[in-house]
């Protein structure tokens, strides 16, 4: 009886854990793969941070980032210390680090649209204005 149990608990939280999404999304441009190999390099050991959403184009960078539970009391801290991070990283790129729900959400609704390098320009240029608004 014990064992059936058993197996039956660690069946639901195997059968649970599937359902997990990635921890890193970006556009589906192959034309950026070092410079998002680089914004993964700097987040992805960091234990704050429980997922990223980056868009890249030729000129902009945007990452929304979502933090854990815990870490939300100084998520203005650990974005300050990430955006200053992602620029050296891409000095080049005009770049957008934000911690704030809504960016995230629209930038991971960008991440999975096809979408042309202008029209993409456009739309971090507007997730830019939105994220400098005061609410």
């Amino acid at each position: 009886m014990k064992k059936g149990l058993l197996l039956l608990v660690t069946l639901i939280l195997v059968g649970c854990n599937n359902g997990q999404t990635s921890f890193f999304t970006t556009n589906k441009d192959s034309s950026h793969k070092d410079q998002r190999q680089e914004i993964e390099q700097i987040v992805k050991d960091d234990q704050h941070i429980k997922r990223v959403t980056a868009l890249l184009t030729d000129n902009a960078a945007i990452v929304g980032i979502e933090v854990k539970p815990f870490s939300k009391w100084k998520k203005r801290q650990y974005e300050k210390e990430w955006q200053k991070e992602i620029e050296k990283a891409l000095p080049q790129k005009d770049v957008l680090v934000s911690t704030d729900l809504k960016i995230m959400i629209e930038t991971d609704k960008l991440a999975k649209k096809q979408m042309g390098e202008k029209e993409l320009d456009k739309k971090i240029k507007e997730l830019k204005e939105l994220s400098e608004e005061e609410t």
